[in-house]
């Protein structure tokens, strides 16, 4: 499994990562840069504040995690690879990841000498362990659909083979970001602790469980035995659910929390003015979405979901709610993905079509539009229903918590929702999981044979150019359909007091600090 074979190709050894030094010039760059920077600072305690409680700590009775339980897990959980800032993989709880010939089956090469927090050694038998629980049918888990691995075996302590349904140049990637399937758990001790463990997390991670309190705060204290030897460099953290947008920036301009994540526009910009604070920003794949449930009457018929997309002014809505930080764009893909799509198939504003459709379809049309009770949820269904009552469909707001929201929608106990679709290294994950009809997160309930066509040539092509090709008759599909509207672009942002450093790349929204430090 040490070679990479023509048929792999470039695609995957730059997956892998490891083979090719640095051009001297970056090398350069980054030793002068490093040599300017200052040294971190030890000690202190960071407060963050994030937008929803935690679901628990075991991904299997929390379900999907959300942005601010991934910054709480990140905390107690590694992954087995980890990406800069630029997208290179680097090494974590695996020192590397080597395909076969042609990337059906990948080993995992384990870091020795991690343990976990209980002193207990961290092997590949626990790689195994996380990623076959979630496999397996038995445990409901919703989030396998996001893995295209068939099984995990550990041949020897330190070595544990991915074996995949099928070629996957992605794996490398797809498991390095935080995720509700990558945080790797140990699943021995989930076991023995049974329900109780959902809320006493244990990992291998630079902080070690100390608190929760429910709906108030989680606390965590520095890992003395961390791998990565000197980090981190805070001694403690607190994570604060701090739902009300306003409540938590004014938290940070207080001083109360130290970082926040954000999406309120108003604040944002904000921020930018106050020489107190720094927005950190990322903008990655995915997007702001308006799922609709295409089995449940009136949206069963396409002419009312396209009446919908065809009535929606979206990126006018957007300049609006977003002050102009969030582009729309008419595929969720992003600009970290490299997949350009000439035509997408997108419907484009039209109200009198839509009204055309309507009187075609032949019945009044109601909707209620399930949004998280928040300002941005409210703000973004006042724009839906205003639009929509354009048109002549009435629209009912119905404002929910996050948990709630996320609980009916996955259900498919909905009409209209609000959700988004996490930035993640490779599109294939989200692209599967959202829109295969065999998946169990396809909560839109969408059944296209050749969308699943297009799937898998996309979860399983070694052909990059095929790859994008794919994605791009996919969307088209999507587009005409009218599944889900696409709303905003992905961008992450995290707003800092100046006197924070070190928080790396937003992936996925979630705020990680095994780096992060507090300049006197």
């Amino acid at each position: 499994m040490g070679v990479i074979s023509r048929r792999l190709g470039l695609m995957v050894a730059l997956a892998a990562g490891f083979a090719a030094a640095p051009a001297l010039a970056q090398a350069q760059a980054q030793a002068q840069a490093q040599a300017q920077a200052p040294a971190p600072v030890r000690g202190g305690t960071l407060t963050i504040g994030v937008e929803s409680d935690f679901e628990g700590f075991d991904p299997v009775k929390a379900g999907v995690y959300s942005n601010s339980t991934v910054t709480a897990a990140s905390l107690f959980y590694e992954t087995l690879m980890r990406l800069d800032d630029k997208g290179n993989l680097l090494p974590a709880l695996a020192l590397s990841m080597t395909p076969n010939e042609d990337g059906s089956v990948w080993a995992a090469k384990i870091r020795p000498g991690v343990k976990w927090h209980d002193g207990t050694p961290f092997t590949a038998q626990a790689v195994a362990d996380h990623f076959n629980r979630l496999l397996d049918p038995a445990n409901r888990f919703a989030g396998r659909a996001y893995l295209a691995i068939e099984k995990v075996e550990a041949p020897d302590e330190l070595t544990a083979v991915f074996k995949m349904r099928g070629p996957n140049a992605a794996l490398p990637k797809t498991l390095a970001q935080p995720t509700v399937t990558t945080l790797i758990i140990p699943v021995k001790q989930a076991l023995e602790k049974g329900a109780d463990y959902n809320r006493n997390p244990i990992g291998t991670g630079p902080f070690v469980f100390k608190e929760w309190r429910a709906a108030d705060r989680l606390i965590a204290d520095r890992n003395p035995d961390y791998w990565d030897k000197g980090k981190p460099y805070l001694d403690r953290v607190i994570v604060r659910p701090l739902p009300d947008s306003d409540a938590r920036y004014a938290s940070l301009v207080k001083g109360d929390v130290q970082v926040i994540w954000e999406d309120r526009a108003e604040n944002i910009v904000k921020a930018k003015k106050d020489k107190n604070l720094h927005v950190l920003t990322w903008v990655g794949s995915g997007a702001l979405v308006i799922p609709l449930n295409t089995v449940k009457e009136p949206l069963n018929d396409k002419r009312v979901r396209q009446a919908i997309s065809m009535g929606l002014n979206r990126k006018a809505n957007a300049e609006v709610l977003s002050q102009g930080l969030r582009p729309v764009y008419d595929d969720p893909y992003g600009p970290t993905s490299g997949i350009e799509c000439k035509d997408n198939g997108a419907l484009g504003y039209n109200p009198e079509k839509a009204k055309k459709l309507l009187a075609d379809y032949g019945k009044p049309v109601k909707l209620v539009h399930t949004v998280t009770a928040t300002p941005r949820g409210r703000e973004g269904a006042q724009v839906f229903q205003a639009d929509m009552k354009k048109i002549g469909i009435d629209v009912e707001i119905k404002p929910v918590d996050q948990t709630q929201l996320v609980k009916e929608t996955l259900s498919r106990d909905f009409l209209v929702s609000g959700w988004r679709i996490i930035d993640l290294a490779d599109v294939d994950p989200q692209m599967f999981a959202n829109f295969h009809s065999k998946s169990p997160i396809n909560f839109s309930g969408y059944n296209n044979a050749e969308v699943d066509r297009l799937l898998l040539i996309g979860r399983t092509s070694l052909d990059e150019n095929k790859r994008k090709a794919a994605y791009c008759d996919l969307i088209k599909i999507l587009n005409d359909d009218v599944v889900w509207l696409w709303t905003g672009s992905n961008i992450d942002f995290a707003i800092t007091r100046a006197n924070v450093r070190g928080i790396p790349a937003l992936r996925g929204g979630a705020v990680q600090v095994e780096a992060a430090w507090l300049a006197k």
